[in-house]
């Protein structure tokens, strides 16, 4: 490559245990992933993507020649304008494939720039989604890296799953310029693409159905919007979940609630039989409270329904301050009203009234048990709490207002009776008694 060797690094990854000596002279990374079985390229793919420590990954069909340029060119889609981040980018790299075999006389690329009438005889090009990506690496572990579904073992898979939902997510995908395309030579392989009939063996790396020779299931990705993996690497999911940014440590208790896998099965069935209860208790439950903490006062009394209540509140706060006064009961022109453990009788022509307060009117009264109460509203009678017109006489209409009568003449018109100076044409008097011999008095003199 024409850029110093310091600006990439080589990650060589052997799906099973073979180690290649050449490998190991010319990587800065050589490691093997121990699988037995179908190979699954994906599970390489992701072990690079985590020993990565550049910011651009590029997924390297493995057997193909690249130009002399091809590092620069990456650097140059990726950091544009030479700032330290790299752009979001899908970058698809074109690939040039030929019948011919790898000749043994090649010794520098840019040979196969040459044309060369039957020595290379290169295909037409044809997007080859499989064959070589590069992307940030940031934004390959924020969606998840590539996915490790069974489906993906074997031949038929490649970088475009990663690719493909990425832009779902809206990164742009770009096919780099023809000018860094790289060249790759025909060999055996399980789909007879390079003319070479496959045997058994490479056709039994087919594992699953494909469509176009694309893996189905980043087909149905791509075509669904999908942006993450069905199967996530356990390290990928990690990094990704540690990178995001969660505004309330109130947010943050939900964050790592369950894990990767979600709720058990276990939970979610218990969490279904909550919600059920909730949904019925909620429509029924303060009801039942209501007439239990009613059963214990009528037959346990009020201290023990008191006492109970503060061990459980019966549907009902346990603090006077969030209680509501209750009507319960009237008698001989009282509503009998329950708050706060006390017994309130309020005479209905003071019509509302609010009890919650230290300066209730005068004319309530109050007991701790209701026994008392209704005997002292036996004892006091009614207030005369509202003006009252007992009748009239002449000019004057007469009123009876908080044990006093008064004699108010029709020509005053709507007076009120609490001022503290009334008008001196008002007659005042302790009884009715009194205020009619006033009466006479005040019309025998204005008559004579």
């Amino acid at each position: 490559q024409d850029v110093s060797r310091t600006d990439y690094e080589l990650i060589w990854i052997e799906l099973y245990d073979r180690v290649v000596e050449p490998a190991l002279e010319m990587c800065d990374v050589v490691m093997t992933c121990g699988q037995r079985g179908l190979y699954h390229k994906h599970e390489g793919y992701n072990a690079g993507l985590l020993t990565a420590r550049g910011d651009v990954i590029t997924i390297c069909d493995s057997d193909a020649v690249y130009p002399r340029d091809f590092v620069r060119s990456i650097e140059r889609s990726f950091f544009p304008d030479r700032s330290g981040e790299p752009v979001p980018l899908v970058l698809m790299h074109h690939e040039l494939r030929t019948s011919y075999r790898y000749p043994d006389d090649l010794h520098d690329a840019e040979e196969l720039k040459e044309e060369r009438p039957g020595r290379w005889e290169w295909w037409d090009i044809v997007p080859n989604a499989g064959a070589c990506m590069s992307v940030a690496r940031r934004d390959a572990i924020r969606f998840g890296g590539f996915d490790e579904h069974r489906s993906f073992r074997g031949y038929l898979c490649g970088p475009y799953d990663l690719g493909w939902r990425m832009v779902n997510a809206g990164i742009p995908e770009r096919w780099h310029d023809l000018s860094t395309v790289i060249w790759h030579f025909a060999h055996p392989d399980p789909v007879g693409v390079n003319e070479m009939r496959p045997t058994l063996s490479r056709l039994l790396e087919n594992a699953y159905p494909h469509v176009d020779m694309h893996a189905i299931k980043a087909v149905e990705a791509f075509s669904t919007g999908r942006i993450l993996p069905l199967r996530e690497n356990p390290e990928i999911f990690d990094l990704r979940m540690k990178a995001r940014r969660i505004g309330t440590p109130f947010e943050a208790r939900y964050s790592r609630m369950t894990g990767q896998k979600g709720f058990p099965k276990w939970r979610l069935r218990l969490l279904h039989l909550s919600f059920i209860c909730e949904v019925i208790w909620s429509g029924t439950g303060e009801a039942v409270l209501r007439r239990i903490g009613e059963w214990i006062r009528r037959f346990g009394g009020e201290r023990v329904y008191r006492f109970l209540r503060r061990l459980y509140p019966f549907g009902a706060s346990p603090t006077p301050s969030e209680e509501i006064p209750r009507i319960v009961g009237e008698k001989d022109g009282f509503n009998i009203v329950f708050y706060a453990g006390r017994y309130y009788g309020v005479p209905k022509p003071l019509g509302p009234v609010e009890i919650r307060t230290t300066d209730t009117p005068p004319e309530i009264l109050v007991a701790r048990r209701r026994g008392a109460l209704e005997k002292m509203i036996e004892t006091t009678g009614v207030p005369s709490v509202v003006p009252h017109v007992f009748g009239r006489r002449g000019d004057y209409n007469l009123v009876e207002y908080k044990d006093r009568f008064y004699a108010v003449p029709l020509v005053l018109g709507p007076v009120d009776l609490t001022a503290a100076e009334l008008a001196p044409s008002i007659i005042t008097a302790d009884s009715r008694a009194a205020l009619e011999e006033a009466l006479n008095r005040t019309v025998s003199k204005n008559e004579g």
